[in-house]
């Protein structure tokens, strides 16, 4: 769940469905990526529903001197990639950002081919006291989906697809629209806000390992976001910051299958605050509070209905947070934070009965969680380090357990654990980066007490390094790392363990005049290993056993990219 646990923002936009869809990650071009900011903790106060397993925050480059690009890339699996951009920013204010994607795969799996087009464009005025943007994006996602493989299936072809899922597919139809502002009103205050409105349009075939579907279903969502939120520096309390602001989330979703049809019209109002308070010269406190409610109208029709005359769930939170930043010494800091957090149940979570002769309806409560974390940050010239000791406490977290065909409410949950993190800029042109995270993930009480969490990994780590070589050449590599995990679904523990795995990836660049040539090479060492794996069953004997996503091998991508300002 971790689509549905962790908030990824485009400029702060929100990436994250209302329903369980995973965010589109392929709707961000890494060619106009200006950095990526990362909070490892939740987030509850300042980003609301679904910031529970952290922060990814996507910012794009801002259009300065004109710029155009043109990117062609082609590699394994007859993958071939388009990227156009242009950009400028006017000396009337005027500013404007425009960029086209197109991709084509066969992808590692049969029966995985892939089409993708997103056109993206941004219109901006910058004037003495602020600005006002508005963004159009357009993305025609199609994808065949080759399923799921057994034991014995990977061993005899790790590629091949079951035919039962041969025919399944989702495509999806996207459109977003966006308007914001930045308002200046005087030397320490401003408003800020953006309006966003998104369409998607989705058809698919999903077969389980029972039996192949036949029909195609469709999915339709419709989100409408508006975000305020009033900033401002006091300085007669000693140059607080803080932060005032309201979020308002409205979602139509409709699944209509052989089944019959799934609706529900949800609805999210918060109301949020939070300061920064430099107590001292070497200590920032910062407090913050949001009160969330959410209201679902949810009807569905046919065989196996559980509301057909329609029915109202409403809930409300109220979460805060804590946290101290000590300026320890010139290159040091210490950090501690606790932050509360929630998910509320997304709006197809709630129409998914327990699989009894009566196809029991489960009203899922909303989940909630404490975050404590504290540790030491160090910096200088260039080079950093970190280490985070960390407790994510959990109730009612939202599951969905494949054994009953339902989402359910797990007891308490916690994972405790530590991250350490660093770069080191050997010379100009030579650094090194390193990572290891350790998680102990255990349902702490119910059915499942003392099981571990499924899908997470004790241990991850990472090392990477760059070196540029010439003024015109750059080389990369790194190897990641992560240990076994227990299969997705199976909260009992009673399958095996989904093994571990470690890859390195290399690249190399050359920069010539107005172009750059890349190579790309993703699992060096040619490993076979799968990334996902989940409980399913056996459809001859019914029993529970070990289904894996195979990972692809060995690959390559090749790419000339010409810009110029």
């Amino acid at each position: 769940t971790a689509g549905s646990n962790t908030l990824v923002l485009v400029d702060g936009r929100r990436l994250n469905n209302p329903d369980i869809a995973a965010p589109d990650l392929n709707s961000i071009a890494l060619e106009d990526v200006e950095r990526i900011e990362i909070v490892q903790g939740s987030a509850g106060v300042l980003f609301g529903d679904q910031a529970v397993g952290g922060i990814i925050n996507v910012i794009t480059r801002k259009p300065g001197a004109p710029r155009y690009s043109l990117k062609l890339s082609a590699g394994s699996y007859n993958t071939v990639v388009l990227h156009a951009m242009t950009s400028q920013a006017l000396a009337n204010g005027i500013n404007y950002h425009l960029s086209l994607d197109a991709r084509e795969s066969d992808n590692y799996r049969n029966h995985n081919e892939a089409s993708y087009r997103n056109g993206f464009g941004k219109l901006g005025y910058d004037h003495a006291s602020g600005s006002v943007f508005g963004e159009l994006q357009y993305i025609d996602d199609e994808l065949n989906t080759p399923g799921t493989l057994f034991a014995d299936e990977v061993i005899e072809d790790r590629r091949q697809v079951n035919p039962t899922f041969a025919n399944d597919f989702s495509n999806a139809k996207t459109a977003i629209a966006r308007l914001g502002l930045v308002q200046q009103f005087s030397d320490n205050w401003s408003v800020e806000g953006e309006l966003t409105g998104r369409d998607t349009n989705g058809e698919f075939r999903l077969s389980s390992v029972f039996a192949a579907e036949t029909e195609v279903s469709t999915q339709d969502r419709r989100v409408v976001e508006l975000t305020p939120r009033l900033i401002g520096i006091m300085p007669a309390m000693n140059n607080t910051m803080l932060t005032l602001g309201v979020d308002v989330l409205a979602s139509d979703y409709k699944l209509m299958s052989r089944f019959g049809d799934q609706l529900n019209d949800q609805s999210q109002n918060s109301l949020y605050a939070q300061v920064v308070v430099p107590a001292t010269e070497v200590l920032d406190i910062t407090l913050g509070a949001r009160y969330a409610e959410v209201k679902n109208d949810l009807r569905d029709t046919g065989t196996f209905a559980i509301f057909p005359d329609g029915t109202r769930i409403e809930d409300d939170v109220t979460v805060g947070t804590f946290g101290l930043a000590i300026k320890a010494a010139r290159n040091w800091r210490i950090l501690f934070r606790a932050d509360q957090n929630y998910r509320f149940a997304k709006v197809d979570e709630y129409l998914q009965p327990v699989f009894t002769p009566t196809f029991t309806p489960v009203i899922l409560q909303t989940q909630q969680g404490l975050s404590i974390e504290t540790g030491v940050e160090w910096f200088s010239d260039g080079n950093n380090a970190k280490l985070l000791v960390y407790q994510l406490d959990i109730d009612d977290e939202i599951a969905f357990d494949p054994v009953n065909f339902a989402n359910i409410n797990l007891d308490q949950t916690r994972r405790t654990g530590f991250i350490g993190s660093g770069r080191w800029q050997n010379t100009e042109r030579l650094g090194f980066a390193a990572s290891y995270s350790f998680t102990d993930a255990e349902v702490l009480s119910g059915p499942f007490m003392d099981k571990e969490i499924p899908m997470v990994a004790k241990h991850t780590a990472s090392l990477s390094s760059d070196y540029e070589l010439t003024e015109k050449w750059r080389l990369f590599a790194e190897w990641l790392a992560i240990s076994d995990r227990v299969f997705s679904g199976d909260f009992d523990n009673e399958l095996g363990r989904l093994p571990g795995y470690a890859v390195i990836n290399v690249k190399a660049e050359y920069d010539y005049r107005r172009f750059t040539l890349a190579g790309r090479i993703n699992n060096l060492l040619n490993r076979e290993y799968s990334d996902v794996g989940q409980l399913s069953f056996d459809p001859n004997t019914l029993t529970a056993t070990e289904a894996y996503f195979t990972s692809p091998e060995i690959n390559f991508m090749l790419t000339a990219t010409w810009q110029f300002r």
